[in-house]
């Protein structure tokens, strides 16, 4: 495998593809261009000012930096002001940065800055909406649940025949109802711990969760205490990953890819199925 990790992966995750640049410590930006999202920003990679919403974890500078170029490049090519949604206790700095850059700047500024703390649900529209969680990171941080709301044919009517299902439907009954399935989740930077304290991310079809460290330079313990996780740490937790894929990000520059696969064998099965690497 390359260590090249100048450029974006995609991934494709069925009603969305995922274009992801993650580099621990210098860059973490997670493209959603079929929801119109930004996870993150990062330093604003190629793309990313085409989502008009952005949900940031929090605002470390590689997480954050992007984000008055982000601001700027949207008002640069026309497109409307972005919304951007951060922990509440971080907005009253990151205006204040908008608002210097916007002194240097005019146009860096144009955004509609929302504050989110665990526990409340954003309606980002189109069926969508963003559930946020709690993560443990040393600074103000949360992390989030991509849902999508689907619409079912009631459980009566499946194996129904197609004639009596268009009767009741032309006779303005209900034969649809609508459910909401966690489509994405997102931890941003954080610690094992996250797992524990927000399991439902567990459930989500799809889990982006940081993955720091591997291998012996760095113990588990001071992967906690620097606020990230460490590969062995997943172990115990192997069976508890109901995800249909989960994809480990956020690898330090210090490991080389080959150091990465070889701590994924060590995984149990039943969670090695499902990972990917986001390098």
């Amino acid at each position: 495998m390359s260590d090249d990790r100048s450029t974006a992966q995609r991934f494709e995750l069925g009603s969305t593809p995922l274009i992801a640049r993650a580099v621990g410590g210098v860059e973490t930006c997670y493209q959603l261009p079929g929801f119109d999202l930004n996870l993150d920003i990062g330093r604003c990679p190629d793309g990313a000012e085409r989502q008009s919403r952005l949900l940031l974890t929090h605002a470390h500078i590689d997480h954050a930096a992007g984000l008055p170029y982000y601001v700027s490049l949207r008002g640069l090519y026309g497109f409307p002001p972005p919304t951007v949604y951060a922990p509440r206790a971080s907005i009253p700095a990151m205006s204040e940065l908008l608002s210097a850059w916007g002194r240097l700047q005019s146009d860096s500024e144009r955004c509609i800055l929302v504050g989110v703390e665990p526990g409340e649900t954003v309606d980002l529209g189109r069926g969508l909406s963003a559930e946020v969680f709690s993560v443990d990171h040393g600074i103000d941080s949360v992390g989030y649940t991509i849902r999508q709301r689907r619409r079912k044919l009631l459980p009566e009517l499946a194996g129904a025949p197609g004639h009596r299902i268009r009767d009741l439907a032309d006779a303005g009954e209900t034969i649809h109802h609508h459910i909401e399935h966690p489509e994405l989740s997102f931890a941003g930077d954080t610690t094992i711990e996250v797992l524990r304290r927000s399991p439902q991310i567990l459930e989500s079809r799809v889990l982006l969760l940081e993955c720091t460290f591997v291998g012996p330079w760095v113990s588990s313990d001071e992967a906690k205490e620097r606020g990230h996780v460490h590969m062995e740490q997943l172990i115990p937790w192997a069976d508890h990953f109901r995800n249909e894929r989960v994809l480990l990000t956020h690898f330090s520059q210090r490991h080389e890819r080959a150091l990465v696969d070889a701590e994924l064998e060590k995984l149990p099965v039943s969670l090695r199925r499902k990972v990917e690497v986001v390098w």
